[in-house]
């Protein structure tokens, strides 16, 4: 993971200047499912959109990321937005996540197999797991990407078996890239 920390960090180090407020479509996509109030986690958090987007519906965002650089622009964008979150630098491959205290967890673009029994118990009963990343068919237009940070089709789902699901994408569309699952809980 050290390795990875250093690319990131020197990819926020290179970054422009923050960029307006653009969270992930599939949050847009379930906002209905918001309650305002609570503690959401977004893990690999990167430059905050998903977290600023989260806080601004009146959620307590804790943002774990790898990348102190990324923490601190997505911080900045907190900030341009008039909200705050709280930025966690962590590695992720050595995660011990709180148990039973967010509300809500997201994931985006993100894997880590072995992290999510950690997720699952960091979700208490009830709670809204959102998770989207990468599936094998992104291969067919970048196949220089690591094929271990990739899903297998039907995968996604046996990785959080408990899971009470709402919307599921899970790679067996050969032309869908990303696969994603929208759950609660139990």
């Amino acid at each position: 993971m050290r390795e990875d920390i250093h690319r990131w960090q020197a990819k926020y180090r290179r970054a422009g200047p923050i960029q307006p407020l653009a969270p992930d479509a599939l949050l847009l996509r379930h906002t209905d499912l918001f309650v305002a109030g609570g503690i959401a986690f977004d893990i690999a958090s990167g430059a905050g959109h998903s977290a600023v987007y989260l806080a601004q519906r009146g959620y307590q965002v804790v943002a774990f990321d790898c990348s102190s650089e990324g923490l601190r622009r997505a911080q900045q964008l907190a900030a341009q937005e008039n909200t705050a979150i709280q930025a966690v630098a962590l590695d992720l491959d050595r995660a011990q996540l709180p148990p039973d205290k967010a509300n809500v967890l997201t994931c985006f673009r993100y894997l880590n197999r072995a992290l999510f029994p950690a997720m699952e118990a960091a979700i208490r009963p009830g709670g809204l797991f959102i998770y989207k990343t990468f599936n094998v068919h992104h291969l067919k237009t970048s196949p220089r990407f690591n094929s271990k940070y990739v899903l297998q089709p039907g995968e996604l789902a046996s990785l959080m078996p408990n899971a009470s699901v709402i919307d599921l994408s899970d790679g067996t569309t050969s032309g869908e890239i990303y696969s994603w699952l929208v759950a609660r809980i139990a």
